[in-house]
């Protein structure tokens, strides 16, 4: 069938559970969703070197069935200012589903995802948090975060998710945008997987099998994650596509190990609570839930 734009958009924020809920939906009978998570094509605002152009895109959908639903992913979809507004333009009637987590969780995890990506140099959160201003003005930017988007280290943006929630219910309307927290999908993953189902209209007896999914890892070589992923260099970007996907992804896995994150230090964590305790004030009227454990 001709390709068209997905209709539901998993659009973050980062390590709020995703990638667990896209792969949860892929299993579902009545759902497509592409082999290849994070398509970039929405979010014009954010610096990216590179996105899909509008066939690339719809492309990775063509292979849908008539009666399925689709849906994309990107994480990064949260922080944007416009993405909002872009995806209304060609789905206003595109369902968007939103995953948030307490922000003395969530941005440790997404610290420890940049270092792992080698986005990030500086190894202790609250010298990211310090270096901030810095890259607002061009300076302290690893060479790699321009591979990426060099916002994803504006750490303060990542979790002002009462602002975002704002722009994409401004966008859709309230009853088009479903929001999960990360603990319920944690703590009460059949349940939770049920309500995004009916939210999605699809049935919600599917039972999927339930996996952890983008654990926190420890690099092996820091050398070799940067020839991985170090594509500003000369020619690099040319010469690493030359090594199929799936390969370079096998190199990854093997040159990382699962590793449990050190524990966030009590001064850094209650810098985190006190730069969004408004934030999440705000976020508790929004969506109608006690956020006060994300304050204590």
């Amino acid at each position: 069938m001709t390709p068209h734009f997905p209709d539901f958009f998993l659009v973050g924020a980062p390590k709020c559970g995703t990638t667990a809920l896209y792969e949860f939906l892929g299993q579902h009978p009545e759902i497509f969703v592409p082999g290849e998570k994070e398509l970039l094509f929405f979010a014009r605002d954010l610096s990216f070197p590179t996105r899909l152009s509008e066939g690339e895109f719809l492309a990775h959908f063509a292979g849908r069935d008539a009666e399925s639903l689709c849906g994309t992913a990107h994480t990064a979809y949260m922080q944007s200012r416009t993405a909002a507004r872009e995806i209304a333009e060609v789905r206003p009637d595109a369902r968007i589903i939103a995953m948030l987590r307490d922000p003395a969780e969530m941005l440790p995890s997404w610290h420890s995802e940049l270092l792992y990506e080698t986005i990030e140099e500086i190894p202790d959160i609250e010298g990211a948090l310090d270096a901030e201003a810095d890259r607002r003005a061009g300076r302290r930017i690893p060479r790699s975060a321009r591979n990426s988007y060099v916002e994803a280290l504006y750490y303060s943006d990542v979790a002002r998710y009462a602002e975002q929630l704002r722009r994409f219910r401004d966008a859709f309307g309230e009853t088009q945008v479903h929001v999960i927290l990360h603990e319920d999908l944690r703590e009460r993953p059949e349940e939770t997987y049920r309500d995004a189902l009916s939210f999605l209209g699809v049935d919600a007896g599917f039972q999927p099998q339930f996996s952890t999914h983008n654990v926190n890892k420890r690099v092996r070589s820091r050398a070799l994650q940067r020839a991985i992923f170090a594509t500003s260099l000369p020619g690099h970007r040319a010469v690493r596509n030359l090594i199929p996907r799936r390969l370079r992804q096998r190199i990854l896995s093997a040159n990382a190990s699962p590793a449990q994150r050190e524990p966030l230090p009590a001064a850094a964590k209650a810098r985190i609570v006190r730069c969004y305790r408004d934030e999440v004030d705000q976020l508790e009227i929004l969506i109608g839930r006690d956020l006060s454990g994300w304050l204590s």
